[in-house]
């Protein structure tokens, strides 16, 4: 299994290069990896600044320790591996121009990003006209991989997330109050959810849209209250999520919320609301594979904190293209080669996996977790 990637060697980051000067190794065009680069480099288009920028920080939590372990164990061929980071702030209109310059940069073999589906989307032509690997990592919506061969991800469907949440919500609340975020992500996400939850026999008694950048949710929630639903769900990231459930809790709801995200910044932000909220993800927490305790022991040595799950997403993407440009060699094609191989790859959250047809993980394992004690734990321990 490739040891020489999976080699995992403690070492002391040295971080502050990447972030920080996001874009200053970008577009230089001057060697290929492939023939003689004394560098391998893999390209990032994800958010720095903007509505996204925590997340953005997460993933820089995730690469810079994979980076260390993979560099601390020799690399790719023995050459250092290094990320030219542009800051896409998430925006359609800023990763189309992105990706011009990363196809055009030939010392990058394969892309990383961007956050959210629409931005990457919207850049995935560029990436294939250019046989140019789009690994986008965090792109649930299913019509991603249908963008060409050479679109990759370690990302389950927004329709498998959905599903998997109707039928945690559903097991034991059968009137829901939903609440999501006005966007295409959210919208679709919503109508997946509500279709699966009906199935089921459940009603939706409210339903409404969020703008994710509001500060004040009472008119709506109000509403989603007053409505007396069994349980209320969120659909939508961190920020938000911890602003619904502050907010349903002042508003005197008692009952079961369904939302947020498994980020620290969620548990944080939230505070005493978050106290058995439900999450439901593919995620770490609850897990004692060994695999996962060495991730978290490592991650919180050198960051003092848990790892979100986009530093899990972050770290575990950044080991699949070097295991794929192993296998394959450090190219552009090796990349794909690799990808394409047919060759199982090691994560952290999913452990050992194979892609599917849709170039997406076959039949990976989910952890949905609750909120205890002000901590994310597993909602069905291990046995």
């Amino acid at each position: 299994m490739h040891k020489n990637i999976r080699r995992i060697v403690v070492a002391t980051l040295a971080s502050a290069t990447l972030l920080s000067a996001c874009g200053s190794e970008s577009g230089s065009g001057s060697s290929s990896s492939g023939s003689g680069s004394d560098t391998v480099y893999f390209g990032v288009s994800g958010p720095v600044t903007g509505a996204s920028a925590e997340q953005g920080q997460y993933w820089k939590e995730g690469f810079d320790l994979a980076l260390d372990e993979i560099n601390a164990a020799g690399g790719i061929d023995g050459k250092p591996v290094a990320l030219k980071w542009e800051d896409s702030q998430s925006d359609p209109k800023q990763s189309v121009p992105i990706a011009q310059k990363f196809v055009a940069d030939d010392s990058i073999i394969a892309e990383l990003g961007d956050f959210t589906s629409g931005a990457s989307m919207a850049a995935s032509s560029t990436y294939q006209q250019a046989g140019l690997v789009q690994f986008g990592f965090t792109n649930s919506n299913a019509l991603f991989t249908d963008g060409g061969d050479h679109m990759w991800t370690t990302s389950l469907t927004q329709e498998y997330y959905q599903k998997l949440g109707a039928d945690e919500v559903t097991k034991d609340h059968k009137k829901l109050s939903v609440v999501y975020l006005q966007s295409d992500w959210g919208k679709t996400s919503y109508d997946l959810f509500k279709a699966e939850a009906e199935a089921r026999g459940a009603e939706i008694v409210y339903e409404s849209a969020i703008q994710p950048d509001s500060e004040d949710y009472r008119p709506v929630l109000i509403k989603a209250r007053d409505a007396e639903p069994d349980a209320i769900v969120h659909i939508g990231y961190a920020a938000d999520g911890a602003r619904v459930v502050r907010q349903v809790r002042e508003l005197g709801f008692t009952g079961q919320f369904y939302g947020g995200q498994n980020t620290p910044q969620f548990l944080e932000s939230a505070g005493e609301a978050a106290e058995g909220t439900i999450i439901n993800e593919n995620l770490l927490v609850g897990n004692t594979a060994p695999r996962v305790t060495e991730f978290y022991s490592k991650f919180e040595g050198v960051y003092g904190h848990e790892p979100s799950t986009f530093s899990a997403y972050a770290y575990d993407a950044l080991y699949v293209l070097a295991q794929a440009a192993e296998i394959g060699g450090a190219t552009r094609e090796g990349v794909y080669e690799g990808l394409a191989s047919g060759e199982s790859f090691d994560t952290v959250q999913f452990g050992e996996f194979t892609f599917g047809d849709d170039r997406r993980p076959n039949d990976v394992p989910t952890v949905p977790v609750i909120v205890r004690d002000g901590t994310y734990q597993a909602l069905y321990p291990q046995a």
